[in-house]
């Protein structure tokens, strides 16, 4: 019976392989989320045709997110007021508008209202109905109001913002970003 025995360079050139294959197919996150090559460009293309002010705060939650991977303490606000700030929308000087103000009990906005870079407010539906913020990027589903969001967990998990689908259908308010 003939064995083959493996070489060093055969091992190497097979697990450097299966690590390319990895990498190029899924870039994972430190929460364990993760981020196709799909999604990222989905992402990339949101901001590419938002607005100038839409676009500045999703480049700034991507870089945040993605790359600095950065952990703000507090809550969804907390870390959504961080982005808005960097990117220099501040919650003065009319940087910011409200365009929509319901109650948690409704009434929601219509989906034609919500633009790239809005801070939602919404009934988290996937978390006990709770209620939750972040970051319109692009609609996975308008029929079923399905949402590409960029948020935060908060409760003191130490985990970066995340882009994660949302069932958006109760949003009870709206802030946008605003050029001058």
């Amino acid at each position: 019976m003939n064995t083959i025995k493996p070489t060093y360079p055969a091992i190497l050139s097979i697990l450097l392989s299966l690590f390319l294959f990895s990498c190029s197919s899924t870039k994972k996150l430190p929460n364990n989320h993760s981020i196709s090559k799909t999604e990222l460009k989905l992402i990339l293309k949101a901001e590419k045709h938002a607005d100038k002010a839409g676009k500045k705060v999703l480049e700034e939650g991507r870089v945040l997110a993605l790359n600095k991977k950065a952990i703000i303490p507090g809550s969804c606000w907390n870390w959504i007021n961080t982005v808005y700030n960097n990117a220099g929308y501040p919650n003065k000087n009319g940087k910011r508008k409200t365009v929509f103000k319901g109650k948690k009990k409704g009434p929601y906005a219509k989906s034609k209202t919500i633009k790239a870079g809005d801070w939602l407010y919404f009934i988290n539906h996937s978390y006990n109905n709770i209620e939750h913020s972040g970051i319109f990027v692009y609609w996975v589903n308008y029929k079923k109001r399905e949402a590409m969001i960029l948020s935060y967990g908060g409760e003191n998990r130490k985990q970066p913002g995340r882009y994660k689908v949302y069932d958006i259908r109760h949003v009870y308010n709206i802030i946008r970003p605003v050029s001058k």
